[in-house]
């Protein structure tokens, strides 16, 4: 499994996209677990969105 965390202090969008993309708000910071295959799909889609500084953390 993957982690896609984007800092929500950075974000400043409507954060219903990012409920119905499936991330959750942990700590300040949108969370997502996702398989390795997706993650290329998942950081395409989110910059098609213009968020900025998406982290990926695998665990």
């Amino acid at each position: 499994m993957t982690t896609i965390i984007i800092k929500k202090e950075k974000y400043t969008l409507d954060s219903k996209i990012l409920l119905d993309l499936g991330y959750v708000l942990k700590r300040r910071a949108w969370c997502k677990k996702i398989e390795m295959p997706q993650i290329r799909e998942e950081i395409e889609r989110l910059q098609v969105l213009k968020i900025p500084d998406i982290v990926v953390v695998l665990d």
